[in-house]
């Protein structure tokens, strides 16, 4: 018994120190400074960077990005691929992942993507329109083995859902699989600071560092222009729908919610916690929210009446009445996907800005709206 608790231990240490030996060998090089993000890290080395997205289980990704021209070992670190910096042959499965190479000048790396419809970049429907794009189907199930036979450079995949089956079988196929958790971030700059990891994998660091500090001083600008608003001038604001008698909106540190503060909105769910998406019934909904004095995110309707068609409820509303209902609608494209989510989350300081205008409209007079556009009849 003694001799098994001794090999317990001493297996203990080993681990303990290989773990150490690791985070030493990051620590070793100079760690790429962010403003926002929290779901990852960047290091840089000579001709290489490290990527390293966290992940909640704690076995974090880590990607080595390297010169072409170099031939780069790391012994000591556990990598989960080597990837060569400037890819050419890249696969994406959600519409944010587009916006960033659509700034980062590399529309044309696209290879394949899952439901092509929902794509809005000018730049890649043309390659869409050109047959250069291959389409893997809508849904969760891709087809792996057409991923296989593509032999990209790396894909990357949103972390909604189940993924492990899909990076265990493209990363036996010798195919790096990234895990994109960027829609976990609590600020909207933080979303948006994932430009920088694509900008390495494309071996366009220095162009994302560029795009990323104009966004950012673009929101500060933005959130300037409403700093001095007292609290009794931010109205009051609903957001969200009902989808089969479930009220769906954003809940405390959502993205959204977020950017409706900043606004100097009075967002009337703010003191629920969560992300992502609240799930209240219509009661509840009308009861803290009847009386708002704006109703902003109310789905993808395009009319006050194709709203109460499909759901005669919404006509409760104060917002609803006063013909105050705005929604993402500005911006589609032609097969129906919205700009808002493409490019939205990387832009939010023009999120932000369409917030001001529809909320402080005196406060961002010379600014057009982006996204978003308020309902008539």
């Amino acid at each position: 018994m003694a001799a098994i608790r001794l090999l317990i231990f001493v297996l203990l240490i080993i681990s303990s120190c290989r773990q150490s030996d690791q985070r030493g060998s990051l620590d070793a090089l100079k760690e790429v400074p962010l403003h926002y993000a929290e779901g990852f890290s960047l290091f840089r080395g000579e001709n290489y960077y490290i990527i390293e997205i966290i992940q909640q289980d704690n076995e974090n990704q880590r990607f080595l990005v390297q010169d072409k021209q170099e031939s780069i070992e790391l012994s000591e670190l556990s990598i989960d691929g080597k990837i060569v910096a400037g890819s050419h042959k890249i696969i994406l499965s959600a519409t944010p992942q587009v916006a960033h190479l659509d700034y980062l000048d590399a529309a044309e790396n696209l290879m394949a993507f899952p439901d092509l419809d929902l794509i809005t970049s000018e730049k890649v429907r043309k390659s869409i329109n050109d047959n250069k794009i291959i389409d893997l189907g809508k849904g969760p199930a891709w087809d792996l083995e057409k991923i296989i036979d593509l032999q990209p450079d790396w894909v990357m995949v949103s972390g909604f859902g189940e993924t492990s089956q899909m990076e265990n079988r493209l990363k036996s196929a010798k195919i790096p699989v990234l895990i994109n958790k960027e829609y976990q971030e609590k600020h909207p700059l933080g979303r948006a600071e994932w430009i920088k990891i694509t900008g390495v994998l494309l071996g366009k660091m220095e162009k994302a560092e560029v795009i990323y500090t104009e966004i950012a001083d673009n929101y500060q600008n933005a959130l300037e222009r409403v700093s001095q608003i007292p609290s009794q001038d931010k109205p009051s604001v609903l957001s969200g729908s009902m989808y089969k008698d479930i009220w769906y909106a954003p809940a405390k540190d959502s993205w959204a919610a977020k950017i409706i503060g900043d606004a100097a909105g009075q967002y009337l769910f703010d003191q629920i916690e969560g992300r992502g998406s609240l799930t209240l019934n219509y009661e509840f909904v009308l009861d803290q929210a009847g009386q708002a004095a704006y109703w902003i995110g109310a789905a993808d309707h395009t009319s006050l009446g194709s709203m109460v068609d499909q759901n005669p409820k919404y006509s409760d509303f104060e917002a609803y009445k006063k013909k105050k209902v705005f929604t993402y609608t500005l911006g589609r494209g032609e097969t129906g996907g919205y700009r808002y989510f493409e490019e939205g989350y990387l832009r939010p300081d023009l999120v932000l800005l369409d917030m001001i205008k529809i909320l402080h409209p005196e406060k961002a007079d010379e600014h057009q709206f982006r996204y978003f556009q308020k309902l008539e009849d």
